[in-house]
């Protein structure tokens, strides 16, 4: 399993599981440490990465986030490390129960979170933010988000049916994993005016050719993060011949490392996915 499949997965599959959570402290924390790429981008969103102590293997961005010490990945948490950074705060996805429990153990209060929908990444921004002492600066970043989202909610011109794919290579199409409705970027599809034409509701699947075949996507866009695009997307899919993405030359490829983070920079990903799908829309502005 490659590296973005790894992480998107992990956030997909834990986030939503179970609602206790242990954060009793005296005061705002000085000493955070964050058990996720999303969570990391929101402290520093939130004007808080001065007191970010530790972070996992995956915390990539902003790039000051390399430069915290690593407390390893999804699954592996090295709690030695944890505990050596003495951290006031951990914060982690709700899902995460054996972590949760080690915390317990340990005495070490904790905050949970929760990424799965555009609403979660919205009000795990919010929570962060009151109990780290920033909360005018999470309303100022929610106002501003509600801003960005208003101006993609025109009605679209013509509506398409897409498939999203994620953790491939750019230049290959096995296996097939693609978004189905229990997921942000099924938000993101809606919201740019796409549907999507994976109708089961997981958060993602495994798709055979001949699936995509009977789908029969107008649009196909792969999140192919940290990559290089090749110069003919299409290439890989044209066994699919039949198919209407292949027919009108429409198969995308994004490679940008927030496309496979359900984080802040969620909104990133909407642009995208409406200069993709209705390119004619946003031109008529």
């Amino acid at each position: 399993m490659n590296r973005t499949l790894f992480i998107l997965t992990g956030l997909l599959l834990l986030s939503g599981c179970g609602k206790r959570e242990r954060a009793e402290r005296m005061g705002v924390p000085q000493r955070i440490i964050s058990l996720a790429p999303d969570i990391t981008e929101i402290i520093y969103t939130l004007g808080l990465g001065d007191k970010l102590v530790g972070a996992t293997t995956y915390c990539a961005y902003p790039e000051a986030a390399l430069s915290v010490p690593r407390v390893g990945g999804f699954g592996q948490f090295n709690f030695e490390a944890i505990v050596s950074l003495k951290p006031d705060l951990v914060i982690l996805h709700d899902g995460y129960a054996s972590e949760k429990s080690r915390l317990d153990g340990l005495g070490i209060p904790y905050l949970a979170t929760e990424s799965r929908f555009i609403k979660d990444i919205m009000a795990s921004t919010a929570k962060i933010g009151a109990a780290c002492g920033a909360q005018a600066e999470a309303e100022a970043w929610e106002k501003n988000m509600n801003e960005k989202r208003a101006a993609h909610r025109q009605k679209p011109s013509q509506q398409y049916r897409v498939l999203v794919t994620f953790g491939g290579n750019a230049d290959a199409i096995d296996p097939i994993y693609a978004f189905g409705k229990a997921c942000l970027h099924n938000e993101l599809i809606e919201a740019a005016g796409g549907i999507n034409v994976v109708e089961n509701n997981l958060p993602f699947s495994t798709l055979s050719k001949e699936a995509v075949i009977r789908l029969n996507p107008d649009i196909i866009i792969q999140l192919a993060p940290g990559t290089e695009a090749p110069d003919d997307p299409s290439k890989p899919w044209k066994e699919l011949s039949r198919i209407e993405a292949v027919k009108n030359n429409r198969i995308y490829i994004l490679t940008g490392d927030y496309t496979c983070i359900p984080g802040p920079r969620f909104i990133q990903i909407l642009d995208d996915f409406s200069r993709l799908i209705r390119p004619h829309d946003l031109e008529a502005k």
